[in-house]
């Protein structure tokens, strides 16, 4: 599978320096209450100070271990819920950073992706595959086709002018479950619903990234969508790279 060190390091860079914003704001938090909190009582003061020094001592461990696995793809993340308590606090900084920096949100967000894969595939050895779920937007299927497969997959007719008939095969070849939904509603409907161990996920930026982190703790690979006709008509997804994730999750190899 591809390396992608160079849209990971965006997040990296990104993440390292919301680190050092959060730092800065808690010291300056604690600045600003502690003489109060003092006066009021030495004990809550010690007990305010272990807390803050505990949520910063996590987020700044939590960040090590992820930027040491997404850059090595070696599981170094024990224990795994540290990657989402981390992105959770730094994920929102990282955006309005890249604003700052007049960055793209696209792209902050694409390296986001990137950076959750490489976690994904570390994390290879912890991930059961016994139920996978290869989860697709609508927009995959012809705009104006009149077999629409949201509801049911079967409705497909095969075709062959969207990419839909070509991922029905891969569903059937390795005995996958395969859904269909129109958006992030739906999308957890449909988890909660089929209970996966591990999703293959195609979509676009936004929901790609909302998405990841509305299902934790099951893992998500996520591969975004082509848009050749732009947004939600008519998209693509690079099939080669798809089964190349299947075959990882089911083997260890792609």
């Amino acid at each position: 599978m591809e390396k992608t060190e160079s849209n990971k390091s965006i997040f990296i860079f990104l993440s390292i320096l919301s680190l050092v914003v959060l730092l800065c704001f808690s010291f300056l938090f604690w600045y600003l209450i502690e003489p109060r909190i003092v006066s009021f009582s030495k004990y809550v003061a010690f007990g305010v100070k272990i807390g803050l020094g505990i949520f910063i001592l996590g987020v700044s461990g939590g960040l090590f271990l992820i930027v040491l696995s997404a850059l090595t793809e070696k599981d170094f993340l024990i224990p795994y819920g540290k990657k989402q308590i981390t992105l959770k606090v730094l994920f929102p900084i990282n955006l309005l950073l890249a604003k700052f920096f007049g960055w793209p949100k696209g792209k902050v967000i694409e390296s986001f992706v990137e950076v959750n894969n490489s976690l994904f595939k570390a994390a290879k050895k912890r991930i059961k595959n016994d139920r996978v779920l290869i989860l697709l937007p609508q927009c995959l299927q012809k705009f104006d086709c009149p077999h629409k497969v949201t509801a049911n997959i079967d409705n497909c007719k095969r075709c062959g002018e969207c990419l839909i008939c070509d991922i029905i095969e891969l569903k059937e070849r390795y005995n996958l479950s395969l859904a269909i939904a129109t958006g992030g509603t739906l999308a957890r409907k449909v988890v909660v619903e089929n209970r996966p161990t591990v999703i293959v996920a195609v979509a676009c930026e936004r929901d790609l990234t909302s998405g990841i982190q509305d299902v934790f703790p099951i893992p998500v690979y996520g591969i975004l969508n082509q848009r050749p006709f732009g947004p939600c008509v008519n998209t693509k997804v690079n099939m080669k790279k798809l089964e190349s994730v299947i075959k990882f999750i089911l083997n260890g190899v792609g």
